[in-house]
C-alpha cells in the first residue's frame, strides 16, 4: 500500500506560517505536493475548478479576513462531493480555546484540531490512521 499523500492544500492568511509549514510538510517527504491558499474564498473556488483535484488533507487556519475557517468549513460542506474528493480537514490554529475546537469537530470531515505550529509527527500519525481506515 502507498504510505503518504498526493496533496496538502494549505489555507492560511499568514506567509510566515504558509513557509514554515510548506518546508517541514516537503522536508518531511510523506507529501507528494501542496497547494497555498492566503484566503479561503480562493481554495473554495480553486477546489470547485478542479473537480478531480488529489487533495488529502486541508490544513486551514480559522481567524483569516474575507472567510473565516469556520465559514470555509460551512461552504465546503455545501459543496459537491466531487468538489470535496477525499479531503479530510485538520484545524491548524494559534487558538488553544476548547470552544474552537469543539466547534470545528462537529463538521463530519474535520479530522483533528491542531495548535500551531504543525509537526512532523502530526503528518505521521495521521497517515497512519488514514491508511488503517482504508
Amino acid at each position: 500500500m502507498d504510505t503518504g499523500l498526493r496533496t496538502i492544500m494549505l489555507i492560511d492568511d499568514s506567509d510566515a506560517d504558509n513557509f514554515f509549514h510548506g518546508l517541514l510538510i516537503e522536508r518531511s517527504g510523506l507529501v507528494k505536493g501542496i497547494r497555498t491558499f492566503e484566503w479561503g474564498d480562493a481554495a473554495l473556488s480553486w477546489l470547485v475548478d478542479n473537480p478531480h483535484h488529489d487533495v488529502d488533507l486541508i490544513l486551514l487556519d480559522i481567524n483569516m479576513p474575507r472567510m473565516n475557517g469556520f465559514e470555509f468549513l460551512d461552504a465546503f460542506h455545501a459543496l459537491a462531493p466531487e468538489h470535496q474528493g477525499t479531503a479530510d480537514i485538520c484545524m491548524l490554529s494559534s487558538s488553544p480555546l476548547d470552544s474552537d475546537r469543539e466547534r470545528a469537530l462537529i463538521h463530519p470531515r474535520v479530522k483533528d484540531f491542531v495548535v500551531k505550529p504543525l509537526r512532523e509527527d502530526f503528518l505521521r500519525q495521521f497517515i497512519s490512521e488514514r491508511d488503517i481506515a482504508r
